[in-house]
């Protein structure tokens, strides 16, 4: 069911990637049950469709996107989907929940199940006794309809987040974020392919080496 009852506050907003207007949408008393919103219009002579804006919906990975970690992509998809956003009008919407949803003290955990006993962040989840990716999408689709949207380009590859908007009502059409992979990176790319079903084909041995 999409939340109807939440606060919401915005202002115009200046970056590094450009211009637009910041939203926060607030649906409870805890800072995680936040959204961020950073909204471009669509630019004239850009790849945007107006009736089809170019949408990412992305969750909070402070360890990647602050301290910059190796082993993942989240800083390099967000930082994709801000350029391609202000180039071309559409929307960032960020979750402020990390670790897919369960939290910074679950992430952390199993991060360390991956240094003590080798495990992949799905296996480790598992062994935590925590759902893999328990986000809930709900939330996002209560600020798209806020924000006027019924039909988006939908920059993912996560397969979920597209069911997630499509069983709402929402008409979503794919648009693939596929970041090359590093060596430090590409084992968490290959089990997201392998394990959560994401839409991409990393092999073995096509890695750059790491910056």
């Amino acid at each position: 069911m999409i939340p109807t009852a939440f606060e919401h506050a915005s202002c115009d907003f200046v970056s590094h990637y450009g211009s637009g207007s910041l939203h926060v949408y607030s649906f409870g008393e805890h800072e995680e049950d936040n959204i961020l919103c950073i909204e471009v219009p669509a630019a004239p002579d850009g790849e945007t469709d107006v009736a089809f804006p170019l949408v990412r919906v992305q969750s909070a990975c402070y360890t990647a996107e602050i301290f910059r970690a190796t082993d993942c992509d989240c800083h390099e998809q967000l930082h994709e989907s801000l350029v391609r956003v202000h180039r071309d009008g559409g929307l960032v919407v960020y979750m402020i929940c990390d670790g897919r949803g369960a939290g910074l003290l679950t992430k952390v955990r199993g991060l360390a199940l991956g240094d003590t006993q080798n495990l992949d962040t799905w296996d480790a989840y598992e062994a935590l006794g925590v759902e893999p990716d328990p986000r809930d999408y709900s939330r996002v689709a209560a600020v798209l309809k806020d924000r006027g949207l019924q039909s988006l380009r939908l920059l993912t590859n996560n397969p979920r987040k597209i069911v997630g908007l499509e069983e709402v009502g929402f008409d979503v059409e794919h648009v693939s974020l596929k970041i090359d992979a590093t060596t430090s990176s590409l084992p968490y790319l290959i089990t997201k392919q392998r394990k959560f079903g994401h839409l991409y084909d990393y092999t073995a041995g096509e890695q750059r080496a790491d910056d």
